[in-house]
């Protein structure tokens, strides 16, 4: 059974994530907030290079959410056809709306870590914090895992696996792409 319609999956998400996104999926919805989850996951991850220097103005914000949304497109292409080869029956639409509903904890994560750099002081104020935001970011794998596993109509340890292959293959051209265009970078002296 899936979660109704009225029922608020941004709240169920955190504990019955596989229901709700099987119910979002069903019901052709949440596809939107996918979208916009993704993008301020982008914006969030732009944040540190844009209060990093004072040049930098708010195209960073909107290069990085265009980025975001960017990969959320190419992994829910590479996703579909790698899981293919796991059984996987999955529409890029619904892997998409997957991933974006997936990086939610991510979200909520990272934006609490930035919040929390902003305002510590040191290293070693953060570093209290480190089992928290370890037992997070297994959290948030274990629900974008079970949101993948939905999507693709595999079981964990295949989402899992092609998760692991989707990530392996796309890893290397992304970064020779990233040299290409950025260049190398010498380490600071």
């Amino acid at each position: 059974m899936t979660e109704s319609n009225s029922s608020a999956p941004l709240l169920t998400l955190w504990y019955k994530p596989g229901k709700t996104l099987q119910g979002l999926i069903a019901s052709g919805k949440g596809r939107a907030e996918a979208l916009v989850i993704t993008c301020l996951f982008g914006l969030v991850q732009g944040w540190r290079f844009y209060s990093a220097s004072e040049e930098s103005g708010p195209g960073v914000l909107v290069v990085a959410a265009a980025v975001a949304v960017a990969m959320l497109y190419l992994y829910g292409w590479l996703l579909r056809n790698f899981g293919r080869w796991f059984g996987g029956t999955a529409q890029q639409v619904d892997l998409r709306t997957a991933l974006g509903w997936g990086l939610l904890p991510w979200l909520v994560l990272f934006g609490g870590l930035a919040g929390l750099m902003g305002q510590a002081g040191d290293a070693a104020q953060l570093a209290a914090f480190y089992p928290i935001f370890f037992g997070a970011f297994v959290y948030g794998y274990i629900i974008l895992l079970l949101a993948l596993s939905v999507a693709l109509n595999i079981s964990v340890l295949k989402t899992f696996l092609c998760l692991v292959v989707t990530c392996l293959v796309s890893l290397f051209p992304l970064t020779l792409v990233l040299q290409i265009v950025v260049g190398p970078v010498a380490p600071a002296q």
